[in-house]
């Protein structure tokens, strides 16, 4: 009689497919990429576009130093 309740050995479990290891680097590189792209975009829009979109300076550098607290 087995005590394991149907539950997946421990081995198998935390082997990651290659696969999955290269998407989820390539999802987070293509997300950072696009953030800075973002940001450098945003840095160089003078304060008149800034408040065009509703945002000023200070604004505009606390959300990215959220983001870059808690990137989700």
């Amino acid at each position: 009689m087995s005590l394991t309740l149907g539950r997946k050995t421990a081995s198998r479990s935390l082997i990651a497919s290659p696969g999955l290891v290269w998407q989820t680097v390539r999802d987070r590189y293509t997300r950072m990429a696009k953030a800075n792209r973002l940001k450098r975009e945003l840095a160089t829009m003078d304060g008149r576009m800034l408040s065009d979109i509703g945002m000023s300076r200070a604004q505009l550098g606390f959300e990215i130093e959220a983001w870059e607290r808690n990137p989700r």
